[in-house]
């Protein structure tokens, strides 16, 4: 007798929820090992899951489009081999009507609609029970996204209008997973630590004539220049350990001093904030600090970025700088994290420079102007300005 196994969306770090993005496996078809099966994005990034085995997809009960979390159920498989009759033959004894393994939301729909699946018949594919089906069954009607309702999305798939708002023409485009996620968490940080920035100015002028140096031997061995944020972050990876309060997270009992420096760098992409980390980031040098920056920064843009890289950060700078002229860059802690270094645009600025004779002349100098964001329950102001203090001296001191 032909055994179906079950396909479930995998662990993957902290993800939580993923939306079933395409399947690239059919119906009968078999696959091996380590072959693509469908790609979810998550909410942090895209990923494609692959098999573990060799196998033959029996049946999908998760469609493109679907939000699924970790755990749930997108589909069986059999083994190897397995002929399309015995396949059909399983499908239809151990998984053609089970209403349990539905997809979350037309479960939740059917709950809150009253709705009895099992008196459904499915329109959907191999008829499968979709929303769609269960909604027109509670008597709500199309749910498609012309529909004029103005229902809360996650009630009947219809834009929620603001009161006042109805008859303002409006083009409503559902936030993606990775949005939805970027605002719970962001609200979920504001209302939780009470946020203070401290600022500080930084003369980059040493730290620009090094890096023009380095970068001309760079050109001429064809190599990548190194960017103005991985010299600050090499930086701040120096000073941490010096500075471990800044490194740390917050609890009600105890503050946990990290004894490595797990760099997260802030991201963006077309679908919104996306913070990879780089692990252990104090062991590497410049141009390593420099190569997996750009490395990490690539594939979060691309989204091709594990699990792996988006988990454990224990400080995060933020760089909108290098997006435009940026006069500050005050920002929300990245949670855990008790601290977030945001980078704004350099500039050039009038400098007050002593003379050697007690005065001071005025020079135009290129300048940086980041500011520390911190959680006030773990840290004091004395502090962060003792870092900040010694991230100017760091930059301001460089040979060259």
């Amino acid at each position: 007798m032909t055994t179906l196994k079950e396909l479930r969306i995998p662990h993957m770090g902290s993800v939580e929820n993923a939306k079933l993005v395409a399947w690239h496996i059919e119906p009968g078809a078999a696959y091996t090992a380590g072959q693509v099966l469908y790609e979810v994005e998550t909410d942090k990034t895209l990923a494609e899951i692959t098999a573990d085995d060799d196998g033959v997809l029996a049946r999908r009960v998760a469609d493109e489009g679907d939000e699924l979390k970790v755990g749930d159920l997108v589909g069986w498989w059999t083994a190897a081999g397995t002929s399309a009759e015995a396949v059909a033959a399983a499908v239809a004894g151990s998984a053609g009507s089970d209403t349990g393994r539905l997809p979350p939301r037309v479960r939740q729909l059917a709950r809150e609609h009253a709705v009895d699946l099992a008196s459904l018949v499915g329109t959907g594919p191999g008829g499968r029970i979709t929303g769609d089906d269960v909604l027109r069954a509670a008597g709500v009607g199309d749910a498609g996204p012309s529909s004029p309702k103005s229902a809360p999305a996650d009630a009947s798939g219809a834009a929620e209008i603001p009161a006042g708002y109805a008859a303002i023409p409006c083009d409503a485009r559902p936030n993606s997973l990775r949005r939805r996620t970027i605002a719970r968490r962001l609200a979920e940080s504001a209302r939780t630590a009470p946020h203070l920035t401290a600022d500080m100015q930084i003369d980059l002028g040493a730290m620009l004539a090094e890096r023009a140096r380095l970068n001309a031997q760079r050109k001429a061995q064809n190599l990548a220049s190194l960017s103005v944020l991985s010299f600050v972050a090499a930086a701040v990876c120096r000073l941490l350990p010096e500075h471990s309060a800044l490194n740390a997270t917050f609890t009600d009992s105890h503050t946990l001093h990290w004894q490595v420096v797990n760099l997260g760098i802030a991201v963006d992409t077309p679908e919104g904030l996306v913070v990879p980390v780089i692990r252990d980031a104090g062991r590497l040098s410049l141009v390593e600090l420099n190569d997996a920056i750009a490395g990490a920064a690539t594939r979060a843009r691309e989204g091709t970025l594990r699990a792996g890289e988006l988990e454990g950060g224990t400080f995060t700078i933020s760089n909108p700088g290098s997006l435009g002229p940026v006069l500050r860059a005050e920002a929300i802690i990245n949670p855990p994290q008790v601290a977030l270094l945001g980078l704004p645009g350099m500039l050039h600025a009038p400098v007050a420079i002593e003379d050697g004779n007690g005065g001071h002349r005025v020079e135009v100098r290129p300048v940086l102007r980041p500011s520390l964001t911190f959680d006030h329950r773990a840290l004091d102001g004395g502090q962060v300005i003792g870092f900040l203090n010694a991230l100017v001296r760091e930059l301001e001191t460089m040979p060259g």
